[in-house]
């Protein structure tokens, strides 16, 4: 028979850990879960810090401006680009620009396209080639403006020149029928004057060596007219 004391000590010995844990099921799931969730939270706060590097990369980049070179007066295909015709511009992100120190790379050279007002300059634009080339030589017409097409040419513009009868006499019908080609895909360098009624206009084309003596005669004859083309067509 179980006395006083041997029953007290067993009840204690029923509230002990090993007891307790005997007599139930721990649920231990949250300490599995635990871990992964910490591994987690830690690749977040990571991909935050490296997101943030990087935007405060971009945004120091697009804050960082270079002083570049910019068309201030518009400049013709052809035509050297002197210093009044540039102006420095603060930019970013502007890839191929030619920097405002490098001016003086520029100055002088010949432009390899029309050039316009605000136009960001970069090496593609221009050209250290002579004008005229190899082989080639410029010739300067006077032309009234019923030989001119009524749009006018600008610099850059192709055009085949041709000979005409003189004016007085008119000339044979053959010479209306198949006047002699002058100069063929000749390029118009520089225009003065404008192609109107009562106006003159004073054309610079840039042809083949072996024409221009031919061409510069039948210019001082008055005997000469122009005709634009297309530059695809002359290639073809």
């Amino acid at each position: 028979m179980a006395t006083l004391v041997d029953r007290k000590s067993a009840k204690r010995g029923s509230d002990s850990p090993a007891s307790i844990l005997a007599g139930r099921r721990v649920d231990d799931r949250s300490l599995r879960t635990r871990p992964k969730r910490t591994g987690l939270l830690v690749a977040a706060a990571l991909m935050v810090v490296v997101f943030g590097l990087g935007f405060a990369l971009l945004l120091s980049q697009a804050g960082e401006k270079t002083s570049v070179l910019t068309i201030r007066e518009p400049v013709s295909k052809g035509q050297v680009v002197e210093r009044e015709n540039l102006a420095p511009k603060q930019v970013s992100g502007a890839a191929g620009a030619i920097e405002t120190a490098d001016a003086g790379t520029v100055i002088g050279k010949t432009a390899a396209v029309d050039l316009v007002a605000g136009q960001i300059l970069n090496r593609d634009m221009i050209t250290g080639d002579p004008i005229p080339g190899k082989g080639k030589a410029t010739v300067g017409l006077s032309l009234d403006p019923s030989r001119v097409p009524s749009a006018g040419l600008k610099p850059g513009s192709v055009v085949n020149v041709v000979a005409v009868p003189d004016g007085e006499s008119g000339g044979p019908e053959d010479a209306l029928n198949t006047p002699p080609l002058l100069a063929e895909a000749a390029e118009v360098y520089s225009v003065d004057g404008a192609a109107k009624e009562g106006g003159g206009l004073l054309v610079t084309l840039i042809v083949d060596a072996s024409e221009s003596a031919r061409l510069a005669a039948y210019s001082t004859s008055n005997r000469v007219a122009v005709v634009e083309t297309s530059a695809s067509d002359e290639a073809q």
